[in-house]
């Protein structure tokens, strides 16, 4: 249980403090924060991804500072 917890508060609390303090600064009219949230919310889905693709080629012993020659 301690691991769920520990899960949840790494995952969505950055996320509400983030947006806490875009919309505490800014006025809920202007686009500015939604552009933000949308920027960071597209960062953190993209770099898990980068991340995945790293770790996968590392487990497998694929050497990524030299691409296979065709």
């Amino acid at each position: 249980m301690n691991t769920v917890i520990n899960y949840c508060l790494n995952k969505f609390v950055p996320y509400g403090i983030l947006l806490f303090v875009i919309f505490y600064e800014m006025d809920y009219l202007t686009f500015y924060p939604y552009v933000a949230s949308a920027f960071v919310l597209f960062i953190d889905r993209f770099s898990f991804k980068t991340g995945y693709a790293v770790a996968y080629c590392e487990a497998r012993n694929i050497d990524l500072d030299n691409p296979p020659e065709e």
